[in-house]
C-alpha cells in the first residue's frame, strides 16, 4: 500500500510519465515486493527457529532440573537407608561394641565390597599369599549383596558354642558340653563361622574373609554369599587363643 502511494505521489509530482518510465517504476515497486516477501519469510523462519531452540532449551532445563533433584532424592533415600542399617545394629541390646563392630564390618564388606577391600585389605596386601590374590579379586569383581542383621536366636546360638569351646579351649563346629552344666548347646544356623585370636570386630571379619589355610573358602563364601539376612554374633575367651568368635548364619524362613 505504501508502494502503491509511493508510485501515485510520484507521478503526480512529476506530472506525466512515459510508458517505459512507468514500466520501470512498476519493475522497481514488483522488486520491492518481492524482497520484501523473503524478509518477511526470513523473519518468520528465525521466529520458528528461535521458538525450537527456546523450546528445546527449556526442556533440557527442566530435564536437567528433574534429573538433579531424582538424583538427590536417591541420595537422600540410601543415606537414610544406610543409616536404618547402622541403627538396627547399634540398638541391638545383646551385642557388646566389638560384636556391633563386626556386625558393620560384615556389612560394609557385603553390600561394598570394592571399597572395603581397598580401604582395609589392599593396603597390607601380601601378594605372596595365594588366599590375599584371591580374596582382593574377589572383591574388586563381585556384586554387591545384601545386608544382614543381628538375631537374638542365632545369637544364643552362637553365645553358647563361643563359651563352651572357650572354656574347653575347642576348635571346630560340634556342639561341646558346658563343664559346669553338663548340657550341650543347641545347634541353629544355616552356616557357621568360627575364627580364634581375636577380639577386634574388624580384624575377625578380614580374617574370615583371608581365609588363609582353608583351601575350599568357606568362611569367606558364607560370609559373602548371597541369601543370608540374619547373623548371630558373639566373641568370648578363648582357654587357648584368648579368644574365640562364632558368627551363625540364616535367612529367612530357616526354623
Amino acid at each position: 500500500m505504501r508502494l502503491l502511494l509511493f508510485l501515485s505521489a510520484t507521478i503526480w509530482v512529476s506530472g506525466c510519465v512515459s510508458r517505459r518510465e512507468l514500466a520501470a517504476l512498476e519493475h522497481d515497486y514488483n522488486d520491492l515486493r518481492s524482497s520484501n516477501k523473503e524478509i518477511k519469510n526470513k523473519i518468520k523462519l528465525y521466529q520458528d527457529s528461535q521458538r525450537k531452540w527456546n523450546d528445546t532449551f527449556y526442556n533440557l532445563r527442566n530435564a536437567y532440573l528433574k534429573e538433579i533433584q531424582n538424583r538427590k532424592q536417591e541420595a537422600k533415600q540410601k543415606i537414610a537407608a544406610k543409616q536404618s542399617d547402622s541403627l538396627r545394629i547399634e540398638s541391638c541390646l545383646f551385642a557388646t561394641r566389638e560384636e556391633k563392630n563386626a556386625y558393620h564390618y560384615l556389612n560394609y564388606a557385603r553390600t561394598k565390597p570394592k571399597e572395603f577391600c581397598e580401604k582395609f585389605i589392599v593396603p597390607y596386601w601380601d601378594k605372596t599369599n595365594s588366599y590375599e590374590n584371591s580374596l582382593v579379586k574377589t572383591m574388586r569383581t563381585m556384586v554387591p549383596v545384601e545386608p544382614i542383621f543381628p538375631e537374638f536366636r542365632l545369637f544364643q546360638s552362637a553365645l553358647c558354642h563361643a563359651r563352651t569351646s572357650g572354656k574347653s579351649g575347642y576348635v571346630g563346629h560340634d556342639r561341646q558340653k558346658d563343664p559346669k552344666t553338663g548340657s550341650k548347646c543347641n545347634s541353629y544356623f544355616m552356616g557357621e563361622c568360627c575364627s580364634y585370636g581375636n577380639s577386634d570386630g574388624l580384624r575377625v571379619i578380614i580374617r574370615l574373609l583371608i581365609d588363609n589355610g582353608v583351601p575350599s573358602l568357606g568362611h569367606r563364601e558364607i560370609c559373602l554369599m548371597k541369601g543370608y539376612t540374619n547373623v548371630g554374633i558373639s566373641i568370648q575367651p578363648h582357654k587357648h587363643y584368648e579368644f574365640n568368635c562364632v558368627l551363625d548364619f540364616s535367612a529367612i524362613g530357616y526354623e
